[in-house]
Protein backbone atom coordinates (compact mmCIF):
# COMPACT_ATOMS: atom_id res chain seq x y z
CA UNK A 1 0.00 0.00 0.00
CA UNK A 2 1.05 3.55 -0.98
CA UNK A 3 0.83 6.33 1.21
CA UNK A 4 1.80 9.99 0.69
CA UNK A 5 4.44 11.75 2.99
CA UNK A 6 1.69 13.94 4.94
CA UNK A 7 -0.71 10.69 5.42
CA UNK A 8 2.89 9.14 7.18
CA UNK A 9 3.46 12.38 9.39
CA UNK A 10 -0.33 11.66 10.40
CA UNK A 11 -0.13 7.85 10.59
CA UNK A 12 2.69 8.38 13.21
CA UNK A 13 1.38 10.72 14.77
CA UNK A 14 -1.69 8.56 15.35
CA UNK A 15 0.43 5.21 16.17
CA UNK A 16 2.67 7.40 18.98
CA UNK A 17 -0.75 8.17 20.26
CA UNK A 18 -2.12 4.65 20.39
CA UNK A 19 1.00 3.55 21.75
CA UNK A 20 0.60 5.87 24.85
CA UNK A 21 -3.11 4.33 25.50
CA UNK A 22 -2.02 0.95 25.37
CA UNK A 23 -1.23 -0.04 29.60
CA UNK A 24 0.90 -3.00 30.18
CA UNK A 25 -0.67 -4.06 33.66
CA UNK A 26 1.40 -6.69 35.32
CA UNK A 27 -0.44 -6.95 38.34
CA UNK A 28 -4.03 -8.06 39.47
CA UNK A 29 -5.87 -7.55 42.45
CA UNK A 30 -7.48 -10.38 43.95
CA UNK A 31 -9.65 -11.18 46.83
CA UNK A 32 -10.47 -14.93 48.72
CA UNK A 33 -14.14 -15.11 46.79
CA UNK A 34 -12.05 -15.48 43.18
CA UNK A 35 -10.51 -18.05 41.24
CA UNK A 36 -6.97 -16.77 41.63
CA UNK A 37 -5.38 -19.00 39.03
CA UNK A 38 -7.38 -18.31 36.34
CA UNK A 39 -7.67 -14.14 36.79
CA UNK A 40 -3.73 -14.69 36.57
CA UNK A 41 -3.51 -16.54 33.58
CA UNK A 42 -5.92 -14.26 31.91
CA UNK A 43 -4.37 -11.36 32.92
CA UNK A 44 -1.11 -12.75 31.93
CA UNK A 45 -2.23 -13.20 28.63
CA UNK A 46 -3.53 -9.65 28.44
CA UNK A 47 -0.12 -8.31 29.31
CA UNK A 48 1.33 -10.22 26.43
CA UNK A 49 -1.20 -9.18 23.92
CA UNK A 50 -0.80 -5.90 24.82
CA UNK A 51 2.90 -6.31 24.74
CA UNK A 52 2.76 -7.91 20.84
CA UNK A 53 0.46 -4.74 20.36
CA UNK A 54 3.29 -2.65 21.22
CA UNK A 55 5.97 -4.22 19.32
CA UNK A 56 3.74 -4.69 16.40
CA UNK A 57 3.33 -0.63 16.16
CA UNK A 58 7.23 -0.41 16.75
CA UNK A 59 8.18 -1.72 14.20
CA UNK A 60 5.18 -0.06 12.01
CA UNK A 61 6.00 3.20 13.28
CA UNK A 62 9.95 2.36 12.52
CA UNK A 63 9.28 1.16 8.92
CA UNK A 64 7.25 4.15 8.07
CA UNK A 65 10.08 6.33 9.80
CA UNK A 66 12.91 4.95 7.74
CA UNK A 67 10.66 4.87 4.67
CA UNK A 68 9.66 8.46 4.77
CA UNK A 69 13.54 9.11 5.96
CA UNK A 70 14.66 7.69 2.37
CA UNK A 71 12.16 9.93 0.50
CA UNK A 72 13.01 12.75 1.92
CA UNK A 73 16.64 12.29 1.01
CA UNK A 74 15.55 11.89 -1.81
CA UNK A 75 13.34 14.67 -2.36
CA UNK A 76 16.16 17.17 -0.48
CA UNK A 77 13.36 17.72 2.22
CA UNK A 78 15.88 18.19 5.01
CA UNK A 79 17.58 20.69 2.59
CA UNK A 80 14.44 22.49 1.75
CA UNK A 81 13.99 22.52 5.45
CA UNK A 82 17.44 23.92 6.39
CA UNK A 83 16.89 26.81 4.03
CA UNK A 84 13.42 27.84 5.20
CA UNK A 85 15.19 27.83 8.73
CA UNK A 86 17.55 30.17 7.60
CA UNK A 87 15.56 32.42 5.63
CA UNK A 88 13.91 32.71 9.25
CA UNK A 89 16.61 34.01 10.70
CA UNK A 90 17.36 36.61 8.17
CA UNK A 91 13.94 37.32 8.17
CA UNK A 92 14.70 38.08 12.07
CA UNK A 93 17.83 40.16 11.60
CA UNK A 94 16.23 42.43 9.18
CA UNK A 95 12.71 43.04 10.65
CA UNK A 96 14.21 44.44 13.84
CA UNK A 97 16.55 46.60 11.52
CA UNK A 98 13.16 47.52 9.85
CA UNK A 99 11.33 48.28 13.22
CA UNK A 100 14.45 50.69 13.71
CA UNK A 101 14.25 54.83 13.47
CA UNK A 102 15.64 57.18 10.72
CA UNK A 103 18.77 59.28 11.62
CA UNK A 104 17.74 62.66 12.45
CA UNK A 105 18.90 64.71 9.43
CA UNK A 106 22.10 66.30 9.66
CA UNK A 107 21.13 70.10 10.24
CA UNK A 108 19.14 69.15 12.79
CA UNK A 109 22.41 67.21 14.41
CA UNK A 110 24.71 69.91 13.57
CA UNK A 111 22.37 72.19 15.62
CA UNK A 112 22.29 69.94 18.71
CA UNK A 113 26.31 69.90 18.75
CA UNK A 114 26.77 73.53 18.25
CA UNK A 115 24.48 74.01 21.61
CA UNK A 116 26.23 71.29 23.28
CA UNK A 117 29.70 72.86 22.07
CA UNK A 118 28.18 76.58 23.64
CA UNK A 119 26.18 75.68 26.51
CA UNK A 120 27.25 77.37 30.08
CA UNK A 121 29.05 75.34 32.37
CA UNK A 122 26.85 75.98 35.34
CA UNK A 123 23.33 75.08 32.78
CA UNK A 124 20.92 72.54 34.40
CA UNK A 125 21.04 70.57 31.07
CA UNK A 126 24.16 68.50 31.12
CA UNK A 127 23.42 66.41 28.00
CA UNK A 128 26.84 65.24 26.73
CA UNK A 129 26.07 64.12 23.23
CA UNK A 130 23.74 63.75 20.49
CA UNK A 131 22.10 60.20 19.95
CA UNK A 132 21.02 59.53 16.30
CA UNK A 133 20.07 56.48 14.19
CA UNK A 134 22.27 55.82 11.55
CA UNK A 135 20.20 54.45 9.32
CA UNK A 136 18.72 56.75 6.37
CA UNK A 137 15.15 56.48 5.13
CA UNK A 138 16.28 54.28 1.89
CA UNK A 139 18.51 52.33 4.12
CA UNK A 140 15.07 51.33 5.91
CA UNK A 141 12.80 50.92 2.59
CA UNK A 142 15.73 48.90 1.14
CA UNK A 143 15.65 46.49 4.33
CA UNK A 144 11.71 46.29 4.14
CA UNK A 145 12.07 45.42 0.62
CA UNK A 146 15.18 42.48 1.81
CA UNK A 147 12.33 41.28 4.01
CA UNK A 148 9.23 41.10 1.76
CA UNK A 149 12.09 39.28 -0.53
CA UNK A 150 12.74 37.18 2.21
CA UNK A 151 9.22 36.13 3.14
CA UNK A 152 8.59 35.26 -0.65
CA UNK A 153 11.26 33.30 -0.64
CA UNK A 154 10.97 31.15 2.12
CA UNK A 155 6.88 30.33 1.00
CA UNK A 156 8.43 29.54 -2.05
CA UNK A 157 10.32 26.85 -0.36
CA UNK A 158 7.51 26.45 1.41
CA UNK A 159 5.46 25.80 -1.11
CA UNK A 160 7.62 23.32 -2.89
CA UNK A 161 8.01 20.93 0.94
CA UNK A 162 4.29 20.68 0.84
CA UNK A 163 4.28 19.61 -3.03
CA UNK A 164 6.84 16.82 -2.17
CA UNK A 165 4.60 15.88 1.08
CA UNK A 166 1.41 15.42 -1.07
CA UNK A 167 3.29 14.17 -4.13
CA UNK A 168 5.71 11.61 -2.79
CA UNK A 169 4.77 8.47 -1.46
CA UNK A 170 6.00 5.41 0.18
CA UNK A 171 5.47 1.89 0.59
CA UNK A 172 4.16 0.35 3.81
CA UNK A 173 5.37 -3.19 4.18
CA UNK A 174 2.63 -5.89 4.84
CA UNK A 175 3.12 -6.88 8.40
CA UNK A 176 2.68 -2.74 9.15
CA UNK A 177 -0.18 -2.61 6.90
CA UNK A 178 -1.73 -5.29 8.32
CA UNK A 179 -0.72 -3.88 11.76
CA UNK A 180 -2.46 -0.75 11.03
CA UNK A 181 -5.49 -1.80 9.93
CA UNK A 182 -6.04 -4.39 13.20
CA UNK A 183 -5.81 -1.15 14.93
CA UNK A 184 -8.25 0.99 13.05
CA UNK A 185 -5.74 3.63 11.84
CA UNK A 186 -5.85 2.82 8.37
Amino acid sequence: MKITLRKASALQNAINDTLKSIELKSEVSLNEYQDAESLITAARVKLFAQVERKVNLHVALYDIRNAVAVANHTQNVGGNLTEVARIEKDIQVFSSLAAKAVREDAVVIAGKMEKLKTRKEDSYYRADGVDTSVLMQDDLDRVKTIVADLKKNKQQFQDMILETNVRTEIELGEKAEATLRSEGLL
